[in-house]
């Protein structure tokens, strides 16, 4: 479609602006919603300017009508002469040159397409475009992956209704782009690594499955993407251990157990990385001394803690000749000594500890100092915990989830306790950032993809998995540690990680929901549309586009349940 196809003349019965203007149409054209369209203006002593906007509304109205019942007189009649006028508002997305200058009335404007429509998306100014969905003209939008990969901005909200809004479904979409244009994204795109948690059902746990239903128009719009209809190529999947799966160590998941490996800590895993903060990731807690008696309690299991001779992963508490125990120092138990082998003996052996037994006064070292009434709510929540998540600390081979065994990691925790979700979503966040603030290096990239944001960070409270989310937030991209961070409620997250979000994305919205505050990035015109939006309808704003763009996605190549794997291959290899 040439970009000199003209569809109607600036509206002249109302004042343009640099921020929006009318457009009245022909009489044998149209604009929809999100089409892109242009204006060339003359502007005495600088030239021509070119504005760039994206249609927000479309109108209609009979010039002549006064009454409602006018419009049968007009319509069904003819007694009454009036002139059928469509018309569309349009929102400024650029000014070509930099001149801001409101467009002329009565200027003609144009379709944009082919590189006036890459202007009016800022593609010819984006270091490195990459598609992140399909507009209305069936093109690809882009977005500058500079903004999400630290070296200009970092991190992707995604927000909207459970179920509806369809925000994990373009969380791996945006993976997939990511993952599968080395052209764009460079040598990182080869070294990226991407950990994947699954809160809810077994969705993720069939990315390398294609999809049964995917058709041949999905199959199209992939290849418009340029990236094939295939599901990930390399993934790895991860599930805790079962309660009593004993000696043989079997995956909790439901419906996969094939190419699934089961994680777990051990005691002495558990202990040197410091975990047992995660085991108070309420934000309640922060409000008492938990947290000293938790931080007193952690620095002395890592003075005490020694191996156990012969049993790999299990200690004993035994206080250090001086300071702490030396590295890779083991010893044999006395006849007697609790070996820690488990969480279960762990709490044990600090309820002896700090609750001794007689009456006696608790050792200070542990304790602090700390009154009785704040020791026994800690040891309550110990108790909690091992009830609640005792199966992922044992001793013996270590297994560990390893994230540099594939691109995608998929760490299933579904089937935990709340806490227990809490717990393993800090220890690998724990890992993950440690591991870049060690090295100082950003690449490989980690991509870390979390959903139900609100209950890792939520707005109100402390906790050190929301300090740890904080963090990621405002000093990860520096480091090279990413996050795309999924929510219902982006009112509920805690603020510190939204304002990082260089890329915010929204599907359907709660009529409440759109009018906070959180999405002050949309425009009138697209809140009240993001009430409607269909799944796989989303609205995306970033750093290199004034305006908000509302977008589609293809239906995913790979399978999100059970009952959509298809055979192995890609169906369409033949087109």
């Amino acid at each position: 479609m040439s970009e000199q196809e003209q569809v109607g003349r600036v509206l002249a019965s109302e004042h343009s602006s640099t921020a929006e203007f009318r457009v009245v149409l022909d009489g044998d054209n149209y604009l929809q919603l999100d089409d892109l369209v242009l204006v060339r203006t003359q502007v005495p002593k600088r030239g021509e300017v070119r504005t760039y906007g994206v249609v927000t509304e479309s109108q209609g109205i009979f010039e002549g009508a006064s009454f409602e019942s006018d419009t049968f007189r007009i319509a069904e009649e003819g007694t009454l002469p009036a002139e059928k006028v469509r018309s569309a508002q349009v929102a400024v997305t650029r000014v070509d040159p930099e001149l801001w200058v409101a467009p002329d009335p009565g200027q003609m404007v144009y379709r944009a397409s082919g590189d006036q429509r890459d202007k009016a998306l800022y593609v010819d100014e984006m270091g490195r475009p990459l598609p992140i969905g399909i507009g209305r003209d069936d093109e690809p939008v882009f977005a500058d992956l500079d903004f999400f990969d630290g070296r200009k901005g970092g991190h992707m909200s995604i927000s909207g209704i459970s179920g509806v809004a369809t925000k994990t479904s373009y969380a791996l979409f945006f993976l997939r782009m990511l993952t599968s244009r080395p052209d764009i994204v460079g040598d990182a795109a080869a070294n990226l690594r991407v950990l994947v948690f699954n809160v809810k059902g077994e969705d993720l746990l069939w990315l390398d499955k294609p999809n049964r239903y995917l058709d041949e128009d999905a199959a199209t719009a992939w290849g418009r993407l340029g990236v094939p209809p295939v599901p990930f190529p390399s993934v790895s999947f991860w599930a805790p251990p079962r309660r009593q799966s004993g000696d043989v160590v079997v995956p909790d998941t439901g419906g996969r157990l094939e190419g699934v490996d089961a994680f777990a800590w051990t005691p002495r895993e558990f202990i040197d990385e410091g975990l047992l903060r995660f085991l108070f990731t309420d934000a309640s807690d922060a409000r008492n001394q938990l947290a000293f008696v938790e931080e007193r309690v952690r620095l002395q299991l890592t003075r005490w803690a020694v191996d156990v001779a012969g049993q790999p992963g299990a200690v004993v508490l035994r206080q250090p000749p001086t300071g702490a125990w030396p590295a890779g120092e083991s010893v044999t138990p006395d006849q007697g000594e609790r070996v820690l082998t488990d969480l279960h003996s762990i709490v044990d052996a600090l309820e002896e500890l700090l609750e001794p037994i007689d009456g006696e006064e608790p050792d200070r070292a542990w304790s602090g100092r700390t009154q009785g009434g704040t020791i026994s709510a800690f040891m309550r929540r110990l108790y909690s915990a091992q009830h609640r998540l005792g199966h992922l600390i044992r001793a013996g081979e270590s297994r560990r989830i390893d994230r540099q065994a594939a691109q995608v990691t998929v760490v299933g925790i579904q089937s935990l306790h709340d806490l227990g979700q809490r717990f393993v979503v800090g220890a690998l966040l724990a890992e993950t950032f440690e591991e870049k603030e060690h090295t100082g290096q950003r690449l490989p990239l980690s991509v870390i993809v979390l959903d139900e944001l609100n209950k890792y960070a939520p707005r109100e409270g402390r906790s050190p998995l929301k300090e740890m989310l904080i963090d990621i937030a405002q000093r990860g991209r520096s480091l090279g540690v990413l996050l795309v961070g999924a929510q219902q409620s982006a009112s509920r997250v805690a603020q510190e990680v939204l304002e990082n979000a260089s890329i915010r994305v929204a599907g359907r919205l709660d009529a409440a929901e759109a009018e906070r505050s959180e999405y002050g990035w949309m425009l009138p015109s697209t809140r009240a549309r993001a009430r409607l939006l269909k799944p796989g309808t989303m609205v995306v704003s970033q750093p290199a586009i004034p305006v908000p763009l509302v977008l589609t996605f293809p239906f995913p190549a790979w399978a999100t349940r059970r009952e959509e794997v298809g055979d192995e291959g890609d169906p369409f290899e033949d087109l």
